[in-house]
């Protein structure tokens, strides 16, 4: 209830800023970051890769999943 209470109260200050980016039109952020597609795909990758191994350094794998030696 407190929630609900707490939406409906600043719904109405926060709906017109959310409003006029949802109405922006067809963006891609390589338009609105002003940068070359190829260095946001190397960006994306360079993140998916740092990203797996940082699992597989901390050990976030499933135990259960890995071949024993």
């Amino acid at each position: 209830m407190t929630g609900a209470a707490i939406y409906g109260l600043i719904y109405p200050s926060v709906f017109p800023a959310i409003s006029a980016i949802a109405n922006s039109g067809n963006t891609v952020l390589s338009t609105l970051w002003d940068v070359n597609v190829w260095l946001l795909i190397g960006l994306f990758v360079s993140m998916a890769l740092l990203l797996v191994y940082l699992i597989d350094r901390v050990g976030l794998q499933r135990r259960d999943k890995i071949a024993k030696p």
